[in-house]
């Protein structure tokens, strides 16, 4: 399986990562206008803030959540989402392609890297489809510092592919217990239990992080470390918006949410990593140099892609400046269908099996 995003381009710049105070940050503009001769590159994702489990949450999520007004045409948005009706079939999916740049170690430039993900939701639970699709030097500037430096195979961010099966083109599929929601586990009953107010919603969340932490790992659970509670409810609202098939009223409640946390606003102006145009809610990372982006279409409230956008110094190992784009996922299928994933012969959907694709 391939590595996750965050772990992968934590590692590009963690050494330098405590040079990095919240107070050294400065505004950044749009992402569009400030590079517009450049494509998305660079991939830092958060890194970890040292808090503990969040216990009695319900007596701390408001103090999170500040009841600002929102603009008039999110808020239009959002109310038509809460008020959609969604007929459920017989399957769920959402398809991502998950854009990563950044700078192997030790060498002189950035590669990107794309990977797609199908996260399915079937009669007989959750699939995860994970196809890596290519990885090459980022800009032309880059292409000639690896050809100069040997052009090195490249499998991920691992030069040189010496003990590495080379997965590109290859399909996977694993069989979580649940879905994914921002390094927790939701059964489908407990994605349709979730409040449909903010306030609530938040609490609840942090309530089922807790309690799964407090668990012992079993099949399908994966753990992150701990991020801050604001950090950790911006993260579970993307899950829950792109990751499961949450009920509109919910989603509706997880936007709502997110714009409430402390340090967000609206961008009326925004686009994806394709540059489709949509209403953005934003908000910079507690403790790491990155603003992070939800894009949503104007019209239906569906989310057109996540972006992360390095808003202060990095090392320069790291290979990216203030302004560049750090990691990007654009949503390419999402919502209820009549066709379910297609599995290799002789993969049997079980909790916490693997099968190797070809």
């Amino acid at each position: 399986m391939t590595r996750n995003v965050e772990d992968r381009l934590r590692d590009a710049f963690t050494a330098g990562a405590e040079l990095v105070s919240p107070e050294s940050l400065t505004a950044v503009a749009d992402p569009v206008a400030v590079r517009p001769r450049r494509r998305f590159r660079g991939l830092p994702v958060l890194t970890a803030a040292s808090v503990a489990v969040v216990l009695g949450a319900v007596a701390i999520v408001p103090s999170l959540l500040r009841h600002s007004a929102a603009p008039a045409g999110f808020t239009a948005v959002v109310d038509a989402l809460a008020r959609r009706a969604e007929q459920p079939r017989e399957y769920w999916r959402s398809e991502l392609e998950t854009l990563t740049w950044g700078r192997p170690a030790k060498q002189t430039y950035n590669i990107e890297e794309s990977v797609r993900r199908v996260y399915w939701a079937t009669p007989r639970g959750p699939a995860v489809e994970t196809t890596p699709l290519h990885t090459r030097p980022f800009t032309t500037a880059d292409e000639r510092n690896w050809r100069a430096a040997g052009a090195p195979a490249l499998c991920g961010f691992q030069v040189g592919c010496k003990g590495v099966q080379d997965q590109h083109g290859r399909t996977d599929y694993y069989f979580p217990a649940g879905f994914e929601v921002g390094g927790m586990s939701l059964t489908r009953s407990q994605l349709l239990a979730l409040p449909q107010d903010p306030q609530r919603l938040g609490a609840e969340l942090l309530r089922l992080r807790g309690k799964e932490h407090q668990e012992p790992a079993g099949p399908g659970r994966s753990y992150v470390k701990q991020y801050s509670e604001r950090d950790m409810l911006w993260l579970m609202g993307e899950g829950l918006l792109t990751n499961a098939p949450t009920p509109p009223a919910v989603r509706a409640a997880v936007l709502r949410m997110m714009a409430a946390l402390p340090g967000a606003r609206i961008v009326d102006e925004a686009r994806d990593a394709e540059g489709r145009s949509g209403v953005a809610v934003v908000r910079r990372v507690d403790r790491d140099p990155v603003e992070r982006r939800l894009v949503i279409d104007r019209s239906s409230g569906d989310v057109l892609g996540t972006t992360t956008l390095v808003a202060g110094p990095l090392p320069e190992t790291a290979g990216l400046d203030v302004g560049d784009m750090a990691a990007a996922q654009v949503v390419k299928k999402l919502g209820w269908t009549g066709d379910g994933p297609r599995l290799p012969e002789g993969c049997a959907q079980q909790v916490g099996k693997t099968c190797d694709g070809s």
